[in-house]
């Protein structure tokens, strides 16, 4: 069966599952032009002709004016997070190294399938700019397959060396895609730049994936930026659409999927200024005490313990229920940082805190116990409690606890001896 009959059965499906939804205002779809009106069929889609080579492609850009005070507010806010990028953190996975504002792209790509492998095709690349007088979008689209020359050139010819891409899933997927295109062709095109690359997906998976049933843009978009679309193309229904587009040559039928990556490239800009402001400027974007949780997390695993110690004890203040887990992060971080009188004192804590302390807990204060207060007797009761607790909880999954069960056990060994002696 080939790709395209394959996707016409998942329209087919698609369609079968939301016949009880309620129906979107429906589209009405000029009738397809004929091959030679195809110009003037993409102009009154707002895109112009781009050649190359004999090739032909098409682009359009638009400009989004900015026109109320939380417009103004958004430029104001990403020149404050370029500030403080260059002042504080230029090391952190969402900085962008000092670039200038209008050299982000917040990028994003259609294709025909969701596989990697060489018959996929990007037809459809979309990035926003931050300018100073509104947020403009730029799309390139693939008329034809045998344009993919042009495509890719006219989207090569807008991108420099010092552009810096954000994207959601685009470090996996949309630039890989671009990639494995551009080696098919590249004979013909100029090379690759080297660029920065920020992917918000991990981001937003870093903060929200245990409190989000997925996170997908369009989930995001909804629940942490109130951004709610209306008759808005499903990402699923891209590649049918664009198949139907070469079947009746008629650019009309794209019209969904070209709004659809316009929006998701304006999203792009929100979230990122939104998880950059959560992160550095508490009293701008409130955050819940998971989310300081999770960001301490973050800025702990990269060594940036000031910053790590400020969302841990945000998430401590905020959080109404016994949070131990918080504390045994504190403990271990602050004798990472040799504050061994901290490190033991938060240990405490977080085997004081609610009935499931971590289990790491009881081991970490009692390698303290004996290294540091060379109190041997001390360091056996505290892993026995471990043990003990293991046993106890743990009793009908105990496989979860293996490593720490046998850490504990050769601990136990070790000090009976070391009492002993």
């Amino acid at each position: 069966m080939s790709v395209k009959s394959k996707l016409l059965r998942m329209k087919n499906h698609l369609q079968l599952e939301n016949k009880n939804e309620p129906a979107a205002d429906k589209i009405e779809t000029p009738p397809a032009p004929k091959q030679d009106k195809m110009e003037t069929a993409f102009k009154d889609i707002g895109f112009e002709p781009f050649y190359f080579d004999g090739e032909r492609s098409y682009r359009k850009r638009i400009l989004y004016p900015y026109a109320t005070e939380q417009d103004y507010d958004l430029l104001k806010d990403m020149e404050r997070i370029k500030q403080f990028w260059g002042a504080e953190l230029s090391d952190h996975p969402l900085s962008f190294n000092g670039k200038e504002i209008d050299r982000l792209l917040f990028f994003d790509t259609e294709t025909t399938g969701l596989s990697t492998g060489a018959g996929n095709v990007i037809f459809l690349i979309g990035y926003a700019k931050l300018k100073s007088e509104g947020i403009e979008v730029t799309q390139h689209l693939l008329e034809s397959p045998s344009d993919e020359a042009a495509f890719l050139s006219g989207f090569l010819e807008d991108f420099r060396e010092d552009d810096y891409l954000i994207s959601y899933n685009g470090k996996s997927f949309d630039w890989p895609q671009v990639k494995s295109r551009h080696s098919f062709i590249r004979k013909e095109l100029p090379k690759l730049p080297e660029f920065g690359h920020i992917d918000l997906l991990h981001s937003a998976r870093r903060l929200w994936k245990h409190e989000l049933p997925s996170c997908r843009l369009s989930i995001v978009e909804e629940k942490k930026l109130n951004i709610r679309r209306t008759n808005d193309i499903p990402g699923s229904m891209a590649p049918i659409l664009y198949f139907d587009y070469l079947n009746d040559k008629n650019p009309y039928e794209l019209r969904g999927v070209i709004e659809h990556n316009d929006q998701d490239v304006r999203s792009l800009v929100h979230l990122y200024k939104n998880l950059v402001m959560k992160l550095i400027w508490e009293n701008d974007v409130p955050s819940s005490g998971m989310e300081h949780y999770y960001m301490g997390e973050w800025f702990d695993k990269l060594s940036i313990y000031e910053w790590a110690e400020k969302h841990y004890e945000h998430a401590i203040h905020k959080t109404t229920t016994p949070f131990p887990q918080v504390y045994y992060k504190l403990g271990v971080m602050y004798k990472k940082m040799g504050d061994k009188e901290k490190a033991g004192k938060y240990l405490e804590l977080a085997l004081k805190q609610g009935a499931s302390p971590p289990v790491e807990a009881w081991i970490e204060r009692s390698k303290l116990a004996e290294h540091y207060e060379k109190d041997p007797a001390k360091a056996y009761d505290y892993a026995k409690q471990g043990y003990q607790y293991i046993k106890k909880n743990g009793r009908f999954n105990e496989k979860k606890y293996t490593r720490q069960l046998a850490d504990l056990n050769k601990r136990l060994k070790r000090l009976e001896k070391k009492q002993a002696f």
